[in-house]
C-alpha cells in the first residue's frame, strides 16, 4: 500500500502546474504502470509471510529504479522526483534492520545517479546543473546514512521494550489460536528455543529473531521464548531454528536447544501443539551435542519427539 501511495504521489506531483519539465508522457506512463501493477496487483496477492525483511527491501528497490526511470522520462536534471526517495528510505527505517536501508540507499543512489547520467553528459551542461545533482545525491546520502544509524542503534532498543512476556503460556497459546484461525489450511509451526541459563544477550538475540523470523513471546522468567511461523514446512522449521541458534551462539550462547511442532500433522488444536512442542523441546535436552533441534515426529503417540536433529 505504501508502494502505491507514492507511485500515486509520484504522478500527481509531475502533473502540478508548479512542475513542469518536458514530460515524455507515453514513456513515463508506461514505467509508472509497471510500478502501479506491482504494488496494486502482484504484491497484495502474496501470502503474508512472504513479507519477509530481504522480501520487502527488494520491492523498495524495485521502487527506487522504478522512481528513477520517472525522473529520466520526466525532465531528467530538472525533475523533483527525487523527493519520493526520501519517505522510501524512511519506509525502510521502520523495519528496524540496517541492512534493508543499505542495499536500498545503493539502489537509490546507483538508479539516480544513473538517470541523471544523460544530463550531465550533454554538451553545454553548466558547473551549476552539476552541483544540483551531487548536491542531491548527497542529501539522500547523508540521510540514508543517518536512517541506517536509527535502524541499528535507536529502534531495536524501542522493540525490546515490546517483547511480549508470557507467565503462563497464555499469551503464546492466544497467538497460536489467532494464527490458526487467520490461516485455515496453512501449516502453522511454533518453535521454543532455550539459549541456555549462561545467555546474557537477551535483547540482541529477540532483536535478530524478530528481524529475521518472527516475533518472540518470553515465557516465565528465564530465557526461554517461543516464536510461531506460518506456511512453512519441516525444512522450513529447521532452517528457521537453526538460524535461531546460529544467533544465539554468535552471542555467546553454550547450549542452546530447539523444539518445534507443525499443526496439522503434529496436533489438532492450538493447546496440542504446544504441548508437542514442549516434548521436543525436552527431547532436544537429550541429544549429546551442544546445539541440538528436535522436531516432533509424525504419527507417534501424544505428539512425542520422534525426528533429531543435532546442529553444530
Amino acid at each position: 500500500m505504501l508502494l502505491l501511495a507514492l507511485m500515486v504521489a509520484s504522478l500527481v506531483l509531475v502533473h502540478t502546474a508548479s512542475y513542469q519539465p518536458a514530460v515524455s508522457y507515453i514513456l513515463l506512463y508506461l514505467v509508472s504502470s509497471v510500478g502501479i501493477i506491482t504494488a496494486a496487483v502482484v504484491v497484495p496477492l502474496l501470502p503474508t509471510e512472504q513479507f519477509t525483511a530481504g522480501f520487502c527491501g527488494s520491492i523498495y528497490a524495485l521502487y527506487a529504479a522504478i522512481v528513477a526511470m520517472m525522473v529520466f522520462f520526466s525532465g531528467g536534471v530538472s525533475s523533483e522526483l527525487y523527493v519520493m526517495f526520501f519517505p522510501l528510505l524512511l519506509a525502510c527505517t521502520l523495519h528496524g534492520a540496517w541492512r534493508v536501508v543499505l542495499g536500498v540507499l545503493v539502489a537509490v543512489l546507483f538508479c539516480y545517479a544513473l538517470a541523471m547520467m544523460p544530463g550531465l553528459l550533454e554538451e553545454g551542461t553548466g558547473q551549476e546543473v552539476a552541483s544540483l545533482v551531487f548536491y542531491r545525491l548527497a542529501a539522500v546520502g547523508l540521510t540514508g546514512v543517518f536512517l541506517i544509524y536509527a535502524s541499528r542503534s535507536v529502534l531495536p532498543a524501542g522493540y525490546a521494550e515490546d517483547y511480549a512476556t508470557d507467565d503462563d503460556g497464555s499469551v503464546l497459546l492466544e497467538r497460536v489460536e489467532e494464527e490458526l484461525a487467520a490461516r485455515r489450511g496453512v501449516p502453522v509451526a511454533v518453535i521454543l528455543v532455550d539459549p541456555g541459563g549462561d545467555m546474557e544477550a537477551m535483547e540482541p538475540l529477540l532483536e535478530r529473531v524478530w528481524s529475521r523470523i518472527g516475533e518472540p513471546v518470553l515465557l516465565g522468567e528465564g530465557n526461554l521464548f517461543g516464536v510461531v511461523v506460518s506456511g512453512v514446512d519441516d525444512g522450513g522449521v529447521e532452517s528457521a531454528a537453526r538460524r535461531v541458534l546460529a544467533a544465539a551462539s554468535s552471542l555467546g550462547a553454550q547450549d542452546t536447544r530447539a523444539g518445534a511442532a507443525i499443526y496439522p500433522r503434529d496436533a489438532r488444536s492450538a493447546e496440542d501443539l504446544l504441548i508437542s512442542a514442549g516434548r521436543a523441546l525436552e527431547a532436544a535436552f537429550e541429544v549429546e551435542s551442544p546445539s541440538a533441534i528436535v522436531l516432533a515426529g509424525r504419527g507417534t503417540p501424544g505428539g512425542e519427539a520422534g525426528r533429531y536433529r543435532a546442529a553444530r
